[in-house]
């Protein structure tokens, strides 16, 4: 009997515990599934092709450019998006597909011949060059063509001459951001590598186009940049930035002179355009061992470095993600010279500075002011920031605004912070007192 009744309990224990490991995997499994997120149902290539020309659409609307327009898709593979620029121009207007291998042009040749489209021409173009007629387009687009341009400056400027004055260039391409395929230009035709915004827009202004706005946001995929620009209404050739900052002599480089008695040992100069001209005067006036900081968010090469000035010698340094890499010797000043609004990585370089930075160290920033606060990715296209972001910047880093200095031209401010909040001493040794 007792032996009949161990059984009985010891299946009955069996059952329980059954039950029991059941329940506590169904409860993480339930959890699981909760936290499991759920899987975005992917589109179609019938739907991305959709979402695609209303992109499309919808970006040629936002720049005017509709019925009677002149559209050319430079690298138009196989025509893709020129049948939808078709529709949008309609007979009245001209669309010209332009490829740079004979067999791109003749698929392209063969699917027009189907289509009957009278207002599509097909061009065959080459590396430098779309070959396209001058003073005639409203609206070049590009879509993950840039990228393969092994000679920028001959390709935006035979783009720029195709366009009307006022006329749009249209780039799609990725990276967003700065450079991280490092691949030499003359590499690109034939190899793949990402090109980065901040390229991109370094190219077009230089070569003469004006930065109209970042257009992704109503991209159908979100991978890409699409960054739009404008042949100027009043240049008559390509070739310089068209919005430049105004000029600056060696009398601004006083604004950036610390007092003899506070005079700096080691400084890091970030500095480009207008405002390196400054280096030398600022270095003659106070002699001291200096480091140049070259930004990525402006270099294209991993060696390339803007030029000294005459009779100035200092080593440079390339940024890597916003870290400039930095030795342990302390730094008495930095000074960031029409270069702020350019940082796309400035948290992390900021925080290297300040590592550096000795107790009574100051930062010098010298900016073209925007009329109001932009985004920083506008404000590095723009080339331009308000001085009220740069406040708001340097605090989260863990800077303190010393003094707003004199402007030092029309379209300039200039900012200087220290470590911590200022005292008697500091607002002293700033430059102005």
């Amino acid at each position: 009997m007792m032996i009949r009744e161990l059984r009985r309990l010891f299946l009955l224990c069996i059952v329980i515990a059954t039950i029991t490991n059941s329940l506590a995997f169904a409860q993480q499994t339930d959890k699981a599934a909760e936290k499991k997120p759920t899987e975005e149902k992917k589109p179609t290539a019938e739907e991305k092709a959709r979402q695609r020309e209303n992109s499309l659409r919808a970006l040629a609307k936002q720049l005017n450019v509709g019925p009677g327009a002149t559209i050319a898709d430079i690298g138009a593979g196989k025509g893709r998006d020129t049948w939808v620029f078709a529709d949008i121009v309609g007979e009245r207007g001209k669309v010209f597909a332009e490829e740079i291998t004979e067999k791109n042009t003749k698929a392209i040749e063969e699917e027009l011949e189907k289509r009957k489209l009278p207002q599509v021409h097909v061009v065959l173009g080459n590396s430098t060059s779309p070959a396209l007629p001058d003073d005639l387009v409203d609206m070049a687009f590009m879509h993950r063509v840039y990228h393969h341009v092994a000679k920028p400056k001959e390709m935006l400027q035979a783009i720029w001459k195709s366009l009307k004055p006022g006329g749009y260039l249209v780039i799609v391409d990725q990276r967003r951001g700065t450079l991280t395929d490092w691949g030499p230009r003359a590499d690109r035709e034939k190899k793949h590598f990402w090109i980065a915004e901040t390229t991109v827009v370094r190219d077009a202004r230089e070569n003469g186009y004006e930065f109209v706005q970042y257009a992704d946001e109503d991209w159908y995929s979100k991978d890409p940049f699409v960054l739009v620009f404008r042949r100027p209404t009043d240049a008559d050739a390509p070739g310089g930035d068209p919005d430049v900052a105004s000029a600056l002599d060696a009398e601004t480089a006083k604004l950036l002179t610390p007092p003899k008695d506070k005079a700096h040992k080691r400084v890091a100069l970030v500095a480009l355009g207008e405002g390196r001209k400054l280096v030398g005067p600022l270095l003659n006036a106070t002699p001291c061992e200096a480091v140049d900081i070259v930004l990525e968010e402006w270099a294209t090469q991993k060696d390339e470095r803007p030029p000294l000035p005459e009779g100035i010698e200092m080593p440079s340094v390339l940024t890597e993600k916003g870290d400039p890499k930095l030795g342990p010797e302390p730094l008495d000043a930095v000074y960031f010279l029409d270069t702020y609004h350019l940082l796309f990585h400035g948290p992390t370089l900021l925080a290297k500075l300040h590592e550096r930075l000795g107790p009574s160290g100051v930062v010098y920033i010298m900016d073209r002011q925007s009329p109001k606060p932009i985004p920083h990715r506008e404000a590095s296209h723009r080339r331009m920031i308000a001085p009220e972001t740069v406040r708001e910047e340097m605090a989260a880093a863990g800077f303190a605004l010393l003094r707003e200095s004199p402007r030092p031209a029309k379209d300039r401010f200039l900012l200087i912070f220290g470590k911590a909040k200022a005292d008697k001493a500091e607002e002293d040794a700033a430059p102005g007192n």
